[in-house]
């Protein structure tokens, strides 16, 4: 597992929860955008995350089945000269 995918577990979960929450159930969705918010501020502030990266993965995390985000984060991590961790 990559180094940035290790930082990342606790994001890929929490999509995962948010995804498989009822439409109805709007309390428990938003406690986990509340989650997902300060999970992304950690990466970004204390583990230093690239932001973008983290933009378009959570992008692609928020809908796994959506080729074109899937396509965007690939493309970009390829396009790097420096590695991500």
């Amino acid at each position: 597992m990559d180094k940035k995918e290790f930082y990342a577990g606790d994001l890929y979960s929490l999509y995962w929860m948010l995804r498989y929450r009822r439409a109805w159930d709007t309390a428990k969705r938003r406690r986990y955008y509340r989650y997902i918010a300060k999970e992304k501020r950690r990466l970004i502030e204390d583990v230093g995350v690239d932001e973008e990266y983290l933009r378009l993965l959570c992008r692609y995390l928020a809908n796994p089945h959506n080729r074109h985000a899937e396509g965007r984060l690939r493309k970009y991590v390829e396009g790097r000269r420096e590695p991500l961790a």
